[in-house]
C-alpha cells in the first residue's frame, strides 16, 4: 500500500493525465525536431520513443509553470546527440550530401537502363518478320486471345502458338545479344 493520502493520489493522477496530454500534444514537434538533428528515419523513431520514455520518467522533475515544450525539446536534443554518437561509433556514416548524390545517381541509372532496354526492344521488334510482329502486337499490345488471333489471321491456334513462340524466342535472343555489347 502507498503512504499517500487520497488527495495526494488524486493530484498525482491529474499530473499524470496532464503529462499524457502534453506528451501527446508535442509529438509532431518532437518528431520534426529530432528529424532535423538525426536525419535517419529509423533512428528518428527510436530517439522519439526514448525521449518519450525519459520525459515520462523525469516527470517529477518538471516544474509546473515552466514551458513543457522547451523542457521536452532539451531532453530530445540530448537523446539525439547520444544516438548520433552511438551510430557513428558503430558503423560508417555518410554525409547527407553524399547520400543525396548516390540517390540521384541511382535514379538516373534506372531511367537510363529503362530507356536503353526500351530502345533495344524496338530494334529487336524491327528485326522480326512482319507476321511475327503482328502476333506479338496482337497478343501483348492488344491483349487478344489465341482464339481471336487464329480467326483474325486465318490460321489454327496451334500454328499461332508456334509463330508466337518463335517470335518470343527471336526477341529474347536479340535482347540477350544487346546485353553482351
Amino acid at each position: 500500500m502507498s503512504n499517500e493520502s487520497p488527495n495526494e493520489r488524486a493530484s498525482q493522477k491529474v499530473t499524470d493525465d496532464w503529462f499524457h496530454e502534453q506528451i501527446d500534444a508535442i509529438q509532431p514537434v518532437l518528431i520534426s525536431f529530432v528529424a532535423t538533428l538525426v536525419r535517419d528515419p529509423h533512428l528518428v523513431n527510436d530517439v522519439v520513443q526514448e525521449t518519450n520514455l525519459i520525459i515520462w520518467k523525469k516527470r517529477d522533475s518538471f516544474e509546473l509553470g515552466t514551458k513543457f515544450r522547451s523542457w521536452a525539446l532539451r531532453i530530445a536534443y540530448f537523446q539525439s546527440l547520444a544516438a548520433i554518437k552511438a551510430v557513428r561509433g558503430s558503423r560508417l556514416m555518410f554525409s547527407q550530401d553524399l547520400i543525396d548524390r548516390f540517390t540521384n545517381d541511382a535514379e538516373s541509372s534506372k531511367s537510363i537502363l529503362k530507356q536503353d532496354t526500351s530502345e533495344r526492344l524496338k530494334v529487336c521488334l524491327s528485326r522480326l518478320t512482319p507476321r511475327q510482329r503482328e502476333v506479338i502486337e496482337l497478343r501483348y499490345q492488344q491483349s487478344c486471345s489465341m482464339t481471336f488471333m487464329s480467326e483474325k489471321l486465318g490460321r489454327t491456334q496451334s500454328a499461332i502458338g508456334m509463330l508466337l513462340n518463335r517470335a518470343r524466342t527471336a526477341l529474347l535472343q536479340c535482347l540477350k545479344m544487346g546485353e553482351r555489347k
